[in-house]
């Protein structure tokens, strides 16, 4: 689940499924039991037609966008001649960048309604090809303003009071300079932009098109096909067999193409240690934090922290063992079953909005009130249907209203990722609101905080609320499994992603022996000695989309962490911790992450969310045995 809001960031770390690629099978067989788009009803679709009308709007805006790159040069070789002309480059920059914006959220958007639709991934493809144009294009602005002194520029932003909203642009500009190229360099850069993709592309081409997945027996005897749906739910069933058999179909589907995914991952990994070298940055871990201005030791510090507080994940294993009464060691498919029945199956869609609702009341009458404007004016794609992008994501652009996409399936689970995307939805509807366009998009460091504030309140709510003690366990089950997914499990993804891209700077080879025996290593010290670490689980690390975005995954961690400080200062210290918060949400990008959370009421900087939040999860595992020996 990750927040798409910026194009830039789906251009860097989303797949572009190429043209070139178009001829590959639907992973859907003919005849599947996954409904068709048709079978929807609208009410539960998502309405692009809010971006553009129809595909020829689509095409008029493209035309309009080709001519519009077409004018930047004017602005080539002028740029220190006032400030007038500067503001006039940067408006131009904006204006065009919004542009293609809209036509990539579209055309992408569309395309993930069907990936096997050859219409919109042409379009999609297009998007990105005109977005490389402009960046190659605007290549020479940076370099250009960078070579202003200091002194013409403070002029200018005193001659020029539209100038004014660009102050942290310019000044974060010059923060990096040392790392900035000549125009010519940066053309180069902006270049490669759309081949530097292909790792991604390649791999969300066969994670969504050409990977077979498995048929299995559910538990009626009844052949289904493994989707990311279904699978998802059966290892949220009761029946171990059944989760075991999902779990082996699942990963066999990557085990069959395990060399070609390593082969693809050591490519995303030399293209990132490709543009920090470039950029002359010491590792492709700082080249990575150096845009929110965050040295490599905070990351290096938040991997220490978990270090230093496994125990508690170690005996939360032990309990899942004793409480699922398993006489051999843990697997990975016993990890996702409730260690309690579920009180809360195949809940309806509308019954998760009215939860998700009631839950973030805390956050006022205006939030909730914009919350319902998201569930009933179009803005989300709820259900799974054929060849539909999978997971979960919020997006759009500055000039559209935000979007989720869904993968709805009725548990408890999917109730949390409604009110985690709404989360960055109402993020970013703040930010465009309240923030010019320079300063809207939210930094990543920062994109999961909305997010995880929502979960962290909506579990809060429910187990307060709890009717029965068995609600109860299940509830604190299910907060339990948010920490160890978002804060363990990301933290252990951050360590493998920082050890491998140690080795391919340090010359290694990195091959599927050598992914896997990383993989395997790390679980073995994150889980403990209740956890088997079988072959298979060892590939799990080649189902892991987010290892093509290029070290986002500590900010799950870091998102989650500072959630829960939030969402405890809003229940227990009432207004202004409310209003310091939804401040932040509307300040987009307008600081460093650091410093918009500091204002927000959390310091980042520091170790202390995590271990905070981790000893929150200690106190749950106690708090589940306690309610567990009661008689």
């Amino acid at each position: 689940m990750i927040s798409k809001r910026g194009l830039k960031t789906k251009v860097l770390v989303w797949s572009i499924l190429l043209i070139m690629i178009l001829t590959s099978t639907s992973i859907y067989a003919e005849g599947t039991d996954v409904p068709t788009r048709e079978d929807i009803a609208d009410e539960y679709k998502w309405d692009l037609e809010d971006i553009y009308e129809n595909d020829e709007a689509w095409e008029k805006d493209y035309k309009k966008l080709e001519e519009m790159i077409l004018s930047i040069d004017e602005y080539k070789g002028k740029l220190n001649e006032s400030g007038e002309t500067l503001l006039k480059a940067l408006k131009l920059k904006d204006k065009a960048y919004r542009l293609v914006e809209k036509l990539y959220v579209y055309a992408n958007m569309k395309s993930d309604e069907n990936t096997a639709n050859e219409k919109y991934l042409s379009l999609a493809d297009r998007a990105v090809k005109i977005y490389v144009k402009l960046e190659t294009k605007l290549s020479f602005m940076n370099p250009e303003i960078l070579e202003i002194s200091k002194k013409k520029i403070d002029k200018f932003f005193r001659k020029e009071d539209d100038l004014e909203v660009y102050k942290f642009y310019i000044e974060n500009l010059f923060r990096s300079k040392e790392h900035s190229l000549t125009a010519a360099e940066e053309r180069i850069l902006a270049l490669s932009g759309e081949m530097a993709s292909t790792p991604d592309n390649i791999y969300n081409i066969f994670d969504n098109r050409d990977r077979k997945l498995a048929k299995i027996k559910n538990e009626n005897g009844e052949e289904v096909t493994l989707t990311p749906g279904t699978y998802s739910k059966m290892l949220d069933s009761t029946n171990r067999d059944l989760r075991k058999r999902a779990f082996e179909g699942e990963f066999n589907s990557y085990k069959d193409y395990i060399n070609v995914l390593a082969t693809n991952l050591s490519g995303e990994v030399k293209k990132n240690i490709f543009y920090a070298k470039s950029r002359k940055y010491d590792s492709a871990l700082e080249a990575a934090l150096s845009p929110d201005n965050i040295e490599p030791e905070v990351y290096e510090n938040l991997l220490k922290a978990v270090n230093n507080k496994l125990e508690p994940l170690h005996k939360y294993v032990s309990l899942r063992k004793k409480l699922l009464g398993i006489e051999d060691k843990v697997h990975y498919y016993d990890m996702y079953v409730n260690m309690v029945p579920s009180v809360s199956s195949d809940i309806d869609y509308e019954d998760a909005k009215g939860m998700v609702s009631e839950a973030l009341q805390p956050l006022g009458d205006e939030y909730i009130s914009d919350l319902n404007k998201g569930f009933d004016n179009g803005w989300i794609d709820v259900y799974e249907t054929q060849n539909k992008r999978s997971g979960a994501y919020a997006w759009g652009g500055y000039d559209t209203h935000p979007y989720v996409l869904l993968n709805y399936n009725g548990t408890l689970n999917n109730v949390s990722t409604l009110a985690h995307e709404m989360g960055h939805a109402l993020n970013s509807y703040y930010s465009n609101e309240k923030q010019p366009y320079i300063t809207a998009d939210y930094p990543t460091f920062t994109a999961e905080v909305a997010s995880t504030t929502n979960e962290a309140l909506m579990l809060d709510y429910l187990i307060k609320n709890a009717e029965s003690k068995k609600e109860k366990m299940y509830l604190i089950n299910s907060y339990l499994e948010q920490i160890r997914g978002s804060i363990y499990t990301q933290l252990m993804y951050a360590e493998f992603e920082k050890i491998i891209h140690d080795k391919a700077e340090a010359g290694v080879s990195l091959n599927a022996s050598t992914l896997n025996e990383t993989w395997g290593n790390l679980m073995k010290k994150y889980y403990g000695e209740d956890f088997a670490v079988d072959e298979l689980v060892k590939l799990w690390w080649a189902r892991i989309p987010h290892f093509y975005m290029n070290f986002y995954v500590y900010k799950y961690a870091t998102g989650l962490s500072a959630g829960i400080t939030l969402s405890d200062q809003i229940v227990n210290d009432g207004n202004e911790a409310r209003e310091n918060y939804l401040e932040f949400l509307a300040a987009g990008g307008s600081d460093y992450p650091v410093e918009l959370l500091k204002n927000a009421g959390v310091d980042m900087s520091t170790t202390e969310p995590v271990e905070k939040a981790l000893d929150k999860f200690d106190e749950l595992v106690d708090e589940f045995e306690v309610l567990l020996n009661e008689e």
